[in-house]
C-alpha cells in the first residue's frame, strides 16, 4: 500500500537530478570526499525539508529590528546573488536538486506519509541517485 501511494514521477525526477549532480561531482579531483560530501548534503537537505522553519516571521522580525543589520543582510544577499549569477553553471545542478527534493517532499506530504517514512524515501532516493550517477560516470 505504501509503495502504491509513493509519488513515482517526482521521485524519479529527484533520482535523475541527483544522478546528474553525482555525475558532475565525479569529475572533481577529490573523488571520495566529494561523494561523501554529496551523501551528507543529501541527508542534510532531506532533514531540512522535513522540518522547515515554522516561526520564520518571529526570526525575521527579530533579525531585521536594526537598520544596520538589515542593510548588511541585504548587502550580503546581493553579493550572494552576484556570485550565483556569475557561477550559474555550477549552481544549476544544486538548484535543480533543491527543487526536485522540495517537489518530492510536497508530494509525500500530500500522500500523507509519516515523518520518518518521508525522510526514509528522500534519503533512499537521494543515495540511489548518487549511486546511479557514479555508475554512469564510471562505465559510460
Amino acid at each position: 500500500m505504501l509503495v502504491r501511494k509513493l509519488p513515482w514521477l517526482s521521485a524519479s525526477l529527484l533520482l535523475i537530478a541527483y544522478a546528474i549532480f553525482s555525475k558532475l561531482i565525479i569529475t572533481t579531483s577529490h573523488l571520495w570526499s566529494s561523494i561523501i560530501s554529496a551523501a551528507i548534503l543529501g541527508v542534510f537537505l532531506a532533514l531540512m525539508l522535513m522540518s522547515p522553519l515554522t516561526n520564520s516571521e518571529k526570526i525575521l522580525t527579530k533579525w531585521f529590528r536594526s537598520d544596520t543589520i538589515a542593510f548588511l543582510s541585504l548587502l550580503m544577499l546581493a553579493a550572494f546573488a552576484s556570485i550565483l549569477l556569475n557561477w550559474f553553471k555550477i549552481f544549476i545542478p544544486v538548484i535543480m536538486v533543491l527543487c526536485a527534493e522540495a517537489l518530492v517532499r510536497i508530494d509525500l506530504q500530500t500522500a500523507e506519509f509519516s515523518y520518518f517514512a518521508s525522510l526514509a524515501v528522500l534519503i533512499i532516493v537521494t543515495w540511489m541517485g548518487l549511486g546511479l550517477g557514479w555508475v554512469m560516470a564510471m562505465y559510460m
